[in-house]
């Protein structure tokens, strides 16, 4: 099997915000790659968790011959991803992080396994408190090998979200905004964290980006949320 050369290239410029910042900061134009392709560019089967028909034994295969290899790993782990084996995907991302070698693997091993937790696991999956800690806990190492990963920083806050860490979500989740927009559900929580601080200004313009971008995805339901928030703060 012809071997996959796998690239990641660190961001060229990171400007930090306060925590509760209303908006994204002007920067130089960064650029980024994820070593896998990032959600977005993977199939809707793949995102929603469902199974899709895939042929994964030829990349087994290839890992049972080179098991040390982590480029070969991280195309079998893209495939069970693919295929809808999620922890399987992980195994193999524990697997990756622990080979002597190139720390980008390591990296966007620890944040494939932020992203299947968040994004192909369901809510009530069995021992989801343990794997959110766990894929915490990689994703603090990968920044640490690159500590301007915009994909690192947005996982991490909606992981801390999650685990119910206000300090860090909006520490990690206002990283992120100085380079993407993050969406209305997360200014949404955002706010929602900002409110419980009395931080009613800084609220209301997280609000108020929520609030177009619910418009543009004519989402009813949300601007219904986003009015009666910004009504609290009146």
């Amino acid at each position: 099997m012809p071997r996959m050369i796998l690239i990641a290239a660190v961001l060229s410029l990171l400007v930090s915000m306060p925590a509760c910042d209303g908006g994204a900061q002007e920067t130089d134009e960064p650029s980024y790659e994820r070593v896998l392709p990032p959600m977005a560019d993977l199939p809707p089967s793949v995102v929603e968790g469902e199974r899709q028909a895939v042929d994964i034994e030829p990349f087994r295969a290839a890992v049972d011959e080179n098991p040390d290899d982590p480029g070969a790993r991280l195309i079998y782990l893209s495939e069970l991803r693919r295929a809808g084996e999620p922890m399987e995907a992980i195994e193999q991302a524990r697997i990756i992080a622990g080979i002597e070698g190139d720390v980008l693997y390591k990296s966007v091993a620890y944040q494939n396994i932020a992203e299947i937790v968040l994004d192909e696991l369901p809510s009530d999956y069995p021992g989801r408190e343990e794997l959110v800690r766990e894929a915490m806990d990689g994703l603090w190492i990968a920044l640490g090998y690159e500590p301007e990963s915009v994909p690192a920083h947005l996982a991490l806050g909606r992981l801390a979200l999650e685990a119910g860490d206000d300090d860090k979500a909006l520490h990690h989740l206002s990283i992120a905004l100085t380079v993407t927009e993050i969406g209305y559900e997360l200014r949404m929580r955002m706010a929602e964290i900002c409110i419980r601080r009395g931080d009613g200004e800084k609220a209301r313009a997280h609000l108020e980006v929520a609030r177009r971008l619910a418009e543009e995805a004519e989402d009813r339901r949300a601007l219904r949320m986003i009015r009666r928030m910004l009504s609290g703060l009146s």
